[in-house]
């Protein structure tokens, strides 16, 4: 491979190295691996996850953030970010590129989403051991359902594109924890301000009877809207550890309250942002094409 070849190459890129030509995956960024002044490029080897069906399934439904598909839907080898290492591109002379069509990404968008899951494994935060127990319920939860196509919850989190949880302080005790609920645009209607302060109070209502209604044709549009906000609070009130785990006291005391707040993705604020963790459940949305 010569220095042309090297410039030519891009994030997400499979390579046969070594003598018994091993695949591995660039996850360099491309703009680290075109600069000549970076002297090498961090690789991490294709598995095949075939053996643990578990573990292979969790992978592909982006659930585990160690492995991440590589190329076409049906391709079977994962990149493994836990075992990142580098090579130095003046060893990359007898290195070539992989020829497996599987292998390439379909689209640009294909590509992105490959970067996407690479920083998704460096940058997920650490929530206090306190604090996650409360979480956990509703990871599980949406787990869960959110594949199943008979599933009301699964139909109604296709309308989600994130969920992000923000804390008054994540190291102080008795925190106040926010879940930001954000739906596609256009997911929940808009409405004046005059009939959103007469919208109809249902914190009364469990989930299965939000999401049965919330998935009728016939609701209007101040119901629907009032529907949204109902569950985003039922998501938050999930948000309780197990009896158990409450026993120990730096979980019992860690949170005071868990609210819940709706937005749309074309409202959810940049200071909202910067406040605020993504709750680890990547597989909710896709990233937004270029």
């Amino acid at each position: 491979m010569d220095s042309a070849e090297i410039s030519s190459l891009r994030q997400g890129d499979v390579l046969a190295v070594g003598d018994e030509k091993k695949l591995v995956a660039i996850v360099s960024q491309t703009c680290d691996i075109v600069q000549e002044k970076r002297e090498s490029i961090q690789v991490c080897p294709l598995v095949n996850l075939n053996e643990n069906q578990v573990v292979e399934r969790s992978a592909r439904y982006r659930e585990n953030p160690r492995y991440v598909l590589v190329g076409r839907e049906n391709s079977q080898l994962f990149a493994d970010l836990a075992r990142i290492y580098s090579i130095s591109k003046s060893d990359l002379t007898d290195v070539t590129r992989s020829a497996d069509s599987t292998l390439m990404f379909e689209s640009s968008f294909a590509t992105r989403e490959f970067g996407l899951a690479v920083g998704r494994f460096f940058s997920r935060f650490a929530v206090p051991d306190g604090i996650q127990p409360w979480l956990a319920p509703l990871q599980s939860l949406i787990r869960e359902k959110y594949r199943k196509e008979n599933s009301e919850l699964g139909r109604v989190l296709r309308e989600v594109v994130e969920i992000r949880v923000e804390a008054s302080d994540w190291e102080a005790p008795k925190a106040t924890l926010t879940i930001h609920v954000i739906c596609k645009a256009g997911s929940v209607p808009s409405l004046p301000d005059s009939d959103m302060e007469s919208l109809s109070d249902l914190s009364k209502w469990d989930l299965n009877k939000v999401l049965s209604n919330l998935l009728r044709d016939d609701v209007d549009a101040p119901l629907r809207v009032s529907l949204w906000h109902a569950f985003a609070q039922c998501l938050a009130d999930r948000c309780k550890p197990k009896s158990k785990t409450m026993e120990d006291p730096d979980v019992a005391l860690a949170v005071a309250e868990v609210e819940a707040v709706l937005w749309s993705d074309d409202e959810f604020p940049l200071s909202k942002v910067r406040r605020s963790e993504q709750l680890d459940i990547d597989f909710l949305s896709d990233p937004t094409p270029f």
